[in-house]
């Protein structure tokens, strides 16, 4: 799925779709109010969910986990692991977190973070802003495919004719080879054609010596 769009607001409930961005703020679907409205920067910190990760810590040292891979592992958990409530206990919220990302560093990422994740994930859900990503996530992929399967097309067949130039080149080269063998055999017929016009007049001066 692709989460670029989507954004979380202070003060605005929910998950939000980015519609477009100005110099002071940005447009944004409201999906708790249902319409668009502007949520001006300065008085709003904005936090779009593609940037978004999760602390993890293992063997192999520390990283982070994008928030969209989390919000994956908990669809698929979904029928037989369903969401812990958001006001439950910490150890209930931690016993599912766990479930959800094994590997989550328990110093750094805190209760509170657990149950953000969890309510925007409800609220997602229940929006259909997974399936609406999701669609947005195969739009973009055959975008990309068009785009890559036309540049190979346009390569080959720039490759097509730039092999037909090089084969024609060296016929057009041969032409001028014929053409300077033809005028060779003319001048070389006009020779001969002088050399018999200038025997006769010799004939006729022998006979009339005679």
């Amino acid at each position: 799925m692709n989460l670029d769009k989507y954004l979380v607001v202070p003060g605005a409930p929910g998950v939000h779709k980015l519609v477009s961005s100005r110099a002071n703020g940005v447009i944004i679907d409201d999906r708790k109010e249902g319409r668009t409205r502007f949520v001006p920067v300065r008085q709003q910190q904005i936090t779009p969910l593609a940037t978004v990760a999760v602390y993890t810590f293992n063997d192999e040292g520390e990283g982070t986990v994008p928030l969209v891979e989390v919000f994956q592992k908990m669809l698929d958990l979904h029928d037989t692991t369903p969401p812990a409530d958001p006001k439950a206990a910490s150890t209930v919220l931690r016993a599912y977190f766990s479930e959800v990302l094994p590997d989550h560093d328990r110093d750094r990422v805190h209760i509170g973070d657990i149950q953000k994740c969890i309510k925007w994930y409800n609220f997602m859900r229940e929006h259909g802003i997974f399936e609406e990503a999701q669609r947005e996530a195969e739009k973009i992929a055959a975008e990309s495919l068009e785009a890559e399967t036309a540049e190979k097309e346009k390569a080959d067949a720039e490759k097509v004719e730039s092999d037909v130039m090089e084969v024609e080149a060296p016929k057009s080269e041969k032409k001028p080879a014929k053409k300077a063998a033809a005028a060779k055999e003319t001048v070389a017929k006009a020779t001969d054609e002088e050399e018999v016009v200038s025997e006769k007049p010799a004939k006729k001066v022998a006979k009339a010596k005679k």
